[in-house]
């Protein structure tokens, strides 16, 4: 071990040396390494970097980042469930753990289907996603396949601080029809709240057995909080496709499923983990911590203004061909500074995926 620290602090000499005068190289360091791993798929998940991941999760929040891809439909179903699907359902044991909260969705909890169900909470679930399968495509005159990757969800809002506020799906695809059904109604629960082409909101109010169908990738979509402090509104999620090659794919796994909806303590730690680790190799490789807090400073507000304007207003074929806004790309940075413990790799490492999202092959960077 002393000959390891040995060796790594003589490195650090050489390095300093060459860097001396030439402070900008230890970015460019930086940057290459991270370039390296990303391009290895070594932290890849479901097929994509598990950082940019987290990344694009929270865009789906960013109006400038899906402002293109909205083709909004939201319509409501009456009693959609009859009473006994509904008993059934009610029977099934949702755990008392909440999801960990964010500003914009808290006081939930998420019960995904099936790796803590028991036998007989399957065979209920798996019926009745066949029953409303089957009760859509009639109504909608589509056939509707499973998505491989999607399982039913049950989620529950606990009291009128409850939300998951405005936001899209993961992937902006109109071929995925996505259903909400009341299942347990107790006191005023909130609305569903969907927005039209013009931007207008307007709210779907259910009663148990109701449910709502809409494309959720492509219309923006909350539930805001209500004015009962004991309301508890339980719902099942469901989500099929008219496109039968989209159903065999494996690209419909996202964050949401790996964090199980923020009730996956162990696979968030793990990402916190990564995300820390990985910065602090990079800058004690690199030698960034000897750079000004100017310098970083500056190189992160060109990114900033590069991944909002350029994308805003040319198409230059690479990227992910989204625009993303300074107001929520700061949110994310300052994820980034509390994940790694460091103002300066904070701003390094989401810097580089800054330039990704405007430079890197689409094929790479890209998606729905």
């Amino acid at each position: 071990m002393l000959k390891i620290n040995n060796l790594f602090n003589e490195f650090q000499k050489n390095r300093d040396i060459i860097l001396n005068n030439k402070v900008y190289m230890s970015i460019v360091i930086y940057l290459v390494i991270l370039f390296i791993i990303d391009y290895s798929g070594c932290i890849n998940l479901y097929g994509q970097n598990i950082i940019r991941r987290c990344i694009n999760m929270y865009r789906r929040l960013d109006p400038l980042n899906y402002k293109n891809k909205l083709k909004p439909f939201c319509k409501k179903y009456d009693k959609i469930l009859d009473e006994n699907d509904i008993i059934q359902l009610q029977s099934i044991k949702i755990p008392e753990i909440q999801d960990i909260g964010t500003k914009t969705r808290k006081n939930t909890t998420t019960h995904e289907c099936c790796k803590q169900y028991s036998k007989t909470d399957i065979k209920i679930i798996k019926g009745i996603t066949e029953k409303i399968r089957q009760k859509y495509e009639k109504k909608i005159q589509k056939k509707l396949y499973y998505i491989k990757t999607r399982e039913a969800t049950i989620y529950r809002y606990y009291g009128n601080n409850s939300h998951h506020l405005w936001h899209v799906d993961p992937q902006n695809l109109t071929e995925i029809y996505n259903i909400i059904i009341c299942i347990q109604k107790k006191g005023k629960i909130s609305p569903l709240q969907c927005k039209d082409k013009e931007g207008a909101a307007y709210s779907i109010h259910f009663e148990e057995g109701d449910a709502a169908l809409f494309n959720g990738g492509t219309t923006v979509h909350q539930v805001p909080p209500n004015d009962d402090p004991n309301s508890e509104r339980t719902v099942l999620s469901l989500a099929f496709t008219s496109d039968k090659k989209l159903s065999q794919k494996n690209d419909s796994k996202n964050m949401c499923v790996y964090i199980e909806g923020g009730n996956n303590y162990v696979n968030i730690f793990k990402i916190v983990v990564l995300v820390f680790s990985l910065n602090w190799i990079l800058t004690k490789i690199s030698g960034t911590n000897r750079l000004s807090y100017k310098y970083i400073f500056v190189f992160l507000i060109i990114n900033l203004l590069i991944s909002k304007y350029i994308p805003s207003n040319c198409d230059i074929g690479l990227g992910t061909g989204r625009a993303s806004s300074i107001s929520h790309n700061f949110v994310i940075l300052f994820g980034f500074i509390a994940t790694t413990i460091s103002i300066k790799g904070g701003m390094l490492l989401f810097s580089y995926f800054l330039i990704s999202d405007v430079f890197f092959s689409r094929k790479w960077v890209a998606y729905n």
